[in-house]
């Protein structure tokens, strides 16, 4: 058999057989070393507080790695110049670099924010001239659900650029409420009405520092300004119910909320 191959097509099968048996030998063992790898890798992995979506990521990048250092040492057992592959691969890795910039960007910028963490799913936020619920952080885009049910889709590097506003990260917020008020009307009734409202609602927190103030004297009223503390998951709830008990006890009590007011004086010189 050896002799027909040399013979007939110049090939002599046993020296390629000496040839493959190593080659195949370190495939094997290069690629049970990287399962082996990989699992002590996941195992690392699941004792850090890292984000699911960015221990992905990492888990993908060694893989990839390995892989490659994988091919550049079987191409040296076949003779194959490496500084030559490595040269095409960098060549081909700086065109394709340069044609999805903008992608790659998102990328490092999902990276970032699954690293930093300057919010998570459920956070409510606003960055980027938009807000709402994160929904989902992947590498390319973070996913807002607007109150009102909305998809927002918004690539990482905008808004990783812009200014967050994480309203959920803290377990208490302020409530604030200003109300621009009668000159004419009895101040100390105001603040009982205030003071009265703060006591019947449940959900504001009587342990935190609650202000009820003149804030301001303005053109046509006086600013009176409520600030109560809650749970942020009823900020809202605390908020709207001030915002429309309050007007309804001053309207009761005969309180104006004035408009914009001008007085004109006419000076008759006849």
């Amino acid at each position: 058999m050896r002799e027909f191959f040399i013979q007939h097509m110049n090939i002599d099968i046993v020296e390629i057989a000496k040839a493959l048996i190593p080659i195949v030998f370190t495939l094997i063992i290069c690629l049970l070393s990287i399962k082996v790898i990989m699992k002590l890798v996941k195992r690392v992995m699941k004792k850090t507080n890292l984000d699911k979506s960015l221990v992905f990521f990492i888990e993908k990048v060694i893989k990839v790695i390995l892989y490659f250092i994988l091919v550049l040492i079987i191409a040296d057992m076949l003779s194959i110049p490496v500084t030559s592959l490595l040269a095409t691969f960098s060549v081909v890795g700086l065109a394709a670099s340069l044609a999805i910039q903008d992608a790659l960007g998102n990328l490092a910028s999902g990276v970032m924010i699954l690293a930093t963490r300057p919010f998570k799913s459920g956070d409510y936020i606003e960055g980027a001239s938009v807000s709402g619920t994160v929904s989902e952080i992947n590498f390319s885009h973070t996913v807002l659900t607007t109150p009102d049910n909305k998809k927002i889709h918004v690539p990482n590097k905008e808004i990783i650029n812009s200014v967050i506003t994480n309203y959920s990260e803290q377990s208490l917020r302020r409530v604030d409420v200003t109300f621009n008020l009668s000159y004419t009307a009895d101040k100390n009734k105001i603040k009982e009405i205030m003071n009265k409202a703060i006591d019947n609602h449940p959900k504001i927190l009587r342990d935190k520092p609650i202000f009820v103030k003149t804030t301001a004297y303005q053109a046509s009223g006086i600013d009176y300004t409520l600030r109560v503390w809650a749970n942020s998951a009823d900020y809202w709830e605390v908020y709207f119910d001030l915002l429309e008990g309050l007007k309804d006890e001053f309207d009761k009590n005969g309180i104006e909320i004035p408009y914009n007011q001008m007085d004109v004086h006419i000076i008759n010189n006849k």
